[in-house]
């Protein structure tokens, strides 16, 4: 009896897994869901669904800039290059960050990502590689 029970509901579940689109939703009226509310439910999650990835995905971006930007300045400074450390000296003072910086070489990661975050980090990274 079991065996019987699962193969009808295989059977149902195939049925409308692969039957035509139109007789679920008659199927569906006839079980009370209105399907133009469902529609607008659903489209309004998708658009959700594609803020969200399009939003993470800008994150990561930003994110991999930043990185780059900030090794990029570490570079800078351990060369000694002229117009990145004198342009992260201006971001510094722009920002007033309360700890002042003697040493250059001292800033982290970290540290110099915080200084230059809400900068544009493109025309950064392109001013370093033209360096």
């Amino acid at each position: 009896m079991e065996k019987l029970k699962k193969t009808l509901d295989r059977g149902f579940t195939d049925n409308y897994l692969y039957g035509d689109i139109s007789d679920i939703r008659n199927s569906l009226v006839d079980y009370g869901v209105d399907l133009d509310v469902n529609l607008e439910r659903q489209n309004k999650l998708i658009k959700q669904l594609k803020f969200k990835l399009r939003s993470s995905i800008n994150e990561e971006k930003y994110d991999a800039l930043l990185v780059r930007a900030s090794e990029s300045f570490q570079t800078a400074i351990s060369k000694g290059l002229d117009k990145p450390v004198a342009y992260l000296n201006t971001l510094i003072k722009e920002n007033r960050i309360a700890v002042q910086y003697n040493n250059l070489n001292k800033l982290s990661s970290d540290e110099i990502r915080e200084i230059i975050k809400d900068q544009n980090l493109i025309e950064i990274i392109e001013l370093l590689e033209n360096e």
